[in-house]
């Protein structure tokens, strides 16, 4: 029987990766056709799963060199020594490990066998000569212009932009379709545009960086470094963690027409966190949240006495020269190549208004290219390296990859299984390759970002077009399957389908909802008495008046008029350049005095509708 294990000593492989050259002269010569020189991928068979490497040998005038890589133990590139190759014998060392680990067989053709041995314990293993992922991530991508054209056109989308980077290379970096429909200007890979939600892993990340200078730590309930936190739950309040802001395990649903074209300051959005209704323990079960994601960022700014911008651009975009990126759609619009915003509308897109959400940006409102964005993947697919510089460790990255909130959604197919949600990403198992992803929404735009770190790619989808749009995600995996050599998924065929179920459904909704309106009805007082202000501690402010015949109601500075549906109830009408409030129902209640004194909208689906209530008249104060 076998001692333990030996090979379990490769894991300090990890321990010495920053102590290990990239590049070593072997010692031994080799001729300049030698059959070792490629790429090689294989497995050794140690007890339970089997070691997946792969190896990669060169030839430099008459010396031959190699590395190897172990993606399950995060090892890239350790450099190979005593490489020989004599007929079809072949053996070569891992450099500065203890045992000295080597690799002895014979070669056949594009197939390596032998044993691998290490601290006296021996294992089989077994090579086969590969193509390197970028020019197979080439070779794959070769075709796919037509396919992401139809796409388009399908689908009705004005423009997309696609990069893809494979073994820390750019393997494709390119725009479709137009940026701006009636100007007819084109989009580029320079082209920018709003990456909604992707934004997270960037404040994610600047949080990891605080991690690693010891200024903050995962576990620390959040109370601990901003004493003013609090939460409507008292339990929630002094347990919720610096970690939970960042997995959406806070308790509260989204909430999220509090901030929504909101011109208020992070800190007055933090302060009224207290006011809103949770649904969910803390930690029960994952509920997408924006708002902590803003608190993250706002965590961020007191710990350091720096703008979340500035610690982005200082941690991320300047080592990176993301120049152009930016924080606001501001900013964008002054930039010569910038994509419009557009909603499909039947399968057409309808230009609407640029959205300002930098109160919270740290949940989404950063605008990029994919062409700069390729850096932004090359870092996470580098282990947070790039170019030799190290901004993260490794160990603060990885954990950022790994679930820590389970999503609890049941799988519709084999091809995508959900596992997680990590820290500013979606984590899940894609076709048996893991994925870590996540995508992006603010009007006008929708975006998706895949990355394979064992498989060593990435994807980066950008597009124009709000509403019902699922081309980001269906390009992008497509592009997936095809650079893992997998029949395609078909996920542009179902994504039509879905739109076509979607635009069904929304009709028959509309035919619908006149069944739950009571007719022959009339508000039971004059329209003048709803007029006036109404207030909710979190919510704010909302603001009725009586124009002409009608009530126009104004929040966070978007505006609706509201149409007469039945008894008190009033409903959102269609408002031209922003549907917002659009088929809203805003109920009004009276006191017991007959007076109209509260205002109800359900603002957030998932709880109770919020009760705005009437404040007395300005004048009287």
């Amino acid at each position: 029987m076998r001692r333990a294990p030996a090979y379990l000593a490769l894991f300090v492989i990890v321990l010495l990766l920053t102590l290990q050259p990239l590049v070593v002269t072997a010692q031994s010569a080799a001729t300049t056709q030698s059959p070792l020189a490629g790429h090689w991928e294989g497995t050794i068979e140690v007890p339970g799963t089997p070691l997946e490497v792969n190896l990669d040998f060169a030839v430099t005038g008459d010396t031959l060199t190699g590395d190897i890589s172990i993606p399950v133990q995060g090892a890239k590139d350790i450099a190979l020594i005593k490489i020989s190759i004599t007929d079809h014998s072949v053996s070569f060392a891992i450099a500065g490990i203890p045992g000295e680990p080597t690799f002895t067989g014979t070669i056949d053709g594009d197939t390596i066998t032998g044993e691998f041995a290490q601290g006296g314990d021996s294992f089989p293993f077994r090579l086969t000569r590969g193509v390197p992922i970028a020019a197979k991530a080439r070779a794959a991508l070769e075709g796919i212009d037509s396919v992401i054209e139809k796409a388009l056109e399908d689908f009705g989308v004005p423009g997309l932009a696609i990069a893809v980077v494979a073994d820390d290379q750019v393997v494709l970096s390119k725009g479709y379709g137009l940026r701006d429909v009636e100007g007819k200007e084109p989009v580029t890979a320079d082209t920018l545009f709003a990456i909604g939600s992707t934004t997270k892993a960037f404040t994610a990340f600047v949080l990891g960086t605080l991690v690693d200078e010891g200024k903050l730590d995962w576990d620390t309930p959040l109370i601990e470094y901003l004493p003013g936190f609090r939460l409507q739950d008292t339990h929630a309040t002094l347990r919720l963690k610096v970690r939970d802001l960042v997995i959406h395990s806070s308790g509260l649903p989204r909430h999220d027409l509090l901030w929504y074209n909101s011109s208020l300051s992070r800190q007055e959005l933090f302060e009224r966190l207290r006011y809103l209704e949770p649904t969910r323990d803390l930690g029960e079960e994952f509920q997408y949240q924006n708002l902590m994601f803003m608190t993250a960022g706002y965590l961020a700014e007191q710990i350091t006495g720096t703008s979340w911008e500035n610690l982005v651009r200082e941690r991320i975009f300047a080592p990176l020269g993301m120049e152009r990126t930016n924080f606001s759609v501001q900013t964008s619009q002054a930039d010569p190549d910038h994509a419009l915003p557009y909603n499909l509308q039947g399968r057409a897109p309808e230009l609407i208004p640029f959205r300002d959400i930098s109160t919270v940006g740290p949940a989404g409102s950063i605008n990029s290219s994919v062409g700069e964005m390729t850096q932004w993947l090359r870092l996470q697919l580098g282990g947070g390296e790039i170019d030799g510089k190290r901004l993260i460790e490794e160990s603060t990255l990885q954990q950022m990859h790994t679930p820590h909130m389970a999503i609890a959604t049941y799988p519709t197919n084999q091809r995508v299984l959900t596992l997680g949600y990590g820290t500013g990403w979606a984590i899940e198992s894609h076709r048996g390759h893991f994925m870590v992803q996540h995508g992006g929404g603010i009007d006008g735009f929708i975006s998706w970002v895949a990355l394979l770190p064992h498989d060593k790619f990435g994807v980066v989808v950008y597009t124009n077009a709000a509403g019902f749009n699922p081309v980001p995600t269906a390009v992008a995996r497509t592009v997936i399957d095809r650079i893992l050599g997998l029949e395609d998924g078909g996920y542009l065929k179902e994504g039509l389908e879905q739109v076509v179920r979607a635009e069904k459904a929304q009709a028959e909704a509309k035919d619908n909802v006149e069944v739950l309106r009571k007719p022959n009805t009339s508000p039971s007082r004059e329209l003048k008495q709803y007029a006036g202000r109404y207030e909710h501690p979190g919510y704010g402010i909302l603001e009725v008046t009586l124009e002409n015949d009608h009530l126009r109601l104004v929040y966070n500075d978007m505006p609706v008029t509201l149409e007469h549906w039945h008894f008190d109830t009033f409903n959102g009408a269609d408002e031209e350049g922003d549907s917002t409030f659009e088929g809203t129902k805003f109920l009004f209640r009276l006191d017991t005095g007959g007076e109209v004194a509260e205002l109800v909208v359900p603002f957030e689906i998932q709880t109770a509708p919020i009760v705005f209530a009437k404040l007395a008249d300005e004048s009287l104060s």
